[in-house]
């Protein structure tokens, strides 16, 4: 029921029953003061009888409008004035910064409506203010980690630079060892600012996918086999159904595809010369799932939720290597870019397992 409808029933009905007490006030007056047939009324003045009739009615009146006053301010106070404290105060404790006082609201009216939208710009006025705190706590985290990942490789370049130009590098053999290091230093942070670039581009929604039906087995094939064919003793054992079509941009896959390559020599265990790894590609429903298995550095469970975060450092030594840290960052948002899903699981003989699902082409036509 409405706030306006439940003031208007109150006061109905308190008209109602003080005219009815009225009514029977002054009929028991009538009767008692002014009926000629009672203890010989009919004696007195007129003007007594009406004075006393009037004087008695009238603090009868009196006290049947105090009452109906206090009757009509209660139902104010309670359906008007207690709504809008509550909401006062919730508005005073959300302008003090405490977005953890909640509004509790019950009933049908009005108020109870406005509490509740009250409410919902509550949550997500918090939910904004965390998602805030934790995109400023991000880029942060973000300035101090390409920080940390630039000041070494231009500090090896500087100190290299300075021994050549020092003399230090006195023979034309140190001379090309150090410019192939500056070289290799320099290649390591084009290759950050090339991930760092890709990355603001994918979360900014500015990368177009150019897409076409491809044969994912034959695909994740020919990748393995260029990418590895540097890697002589690498061991591949591909177990790759054929036929299952895809539509995807073959060039960022192909990026996808590079950076788990990249991560599977990159944390091989000291004492491997080359990776193992165990590529399948089976259907799985309408999609194909393509699971790239290495024998390399294990994590622990702690660390598996974090691998795809950018510049995540684990605690075990796949944290100590070396990399931009956004090889899996960005490949996960390749994927999803695909409408696809990635994720990791621990081998159970050591090493990890990343998972790739992409729908396949039938399944969206």
């Amino acid at each position: 029921m409405s706030v306006r409808l439940r003031i208007f029933t109150h006061i109905l009905t308190a008209i109602l029953v003080f005219s009815a007490i009225g009514i029977a006030v002054g009929f028991l007056l009538f009767i008692t003061v002014a009926n000629p047939f009672f203890d010989g009324r009919l004696s007195m003045n007129i003007g007594q009888i009406a004075a006393r009739y009037f004087a008695i009615g009238g603090l009868v009146l009196l006290l049947l409008t105090g009452i109906g006053v206090f009757w009509v301010s209660s139902v104010i106070i309670r359906y008007v004035v207690r709504p809008l404290s509550k909401l006062k105060r919730a508005a005073n404790e959300i302008g003090d910064g405490n977005l953890d006082y909640e509004l509790v609201v019950s009933g049908n009216d009005e108020f109870t409506e406005l509490g509740a939208c009250f409410e919902q710009m509550r949550i997500r006025l918090k939910d904004s203010t965390r998602i805030s705190e934790n995109a400023e706590t991000e880029r942060r985290a973000l300035m101090a980690s390409v920080t940390h990942d630039l000041q070494t490789p231009i500090t090896s370049i500087l100190g290299y630079a300075e021994g050549i130009l020092d003399g230090v590098a006195d023979t034309p053999e140190k001379t090309l060892e150090y410019a192939a290091v500056i070289r290799r230093k320099a290649k390591s942070l084009e290759s950050l600012a090339d991930d760092l670039s890709l990355l603001s581009k994918l979360e900014n929604a500015q990368l177009p996918l150019d897409r076409q039906d491809v044969d994912f087995g034959e695909m994740v094939e020919g990748l393995a086999e260029e990418f590895f064919s540097t890697e002589p003793d690498t061991v591949l054992d591909m177990q790759l159904e054929r036929g299952l079509k895809v539509t995807v941009d073959t060039e960022k896959i192909a990026r996808v595809l590079t950076n788990i390559f990249q991560n599977a020599i990159k944390y091989k265990k000291p004492e491997q010369s080359a990776p193992e790894l165990t590529i399948t590609l089976r259907k799985r429903d309408d999609s194909a799932l393509l699971t790239i298995t290495d024998n390399g550095i294990e994590v622990t469970q702690n660390d598996l939720p974090h691998l795809f975060d950018r510049f995540y450092r684990a605690d075990s030594s796949r944290g100590k290597q070396q990399g931009s840290g956004l090889g899996l960052s960005i490949a996960r948002q390749l994927v999803h870019l695909h409408e696809g899903k990635i994720w990791i699981a621990i081998n159970p003989t050591g090493g990890l397992a990343v998972n790739i699902l992409l729908g396949l082409r039938d399944s969206k036509s």
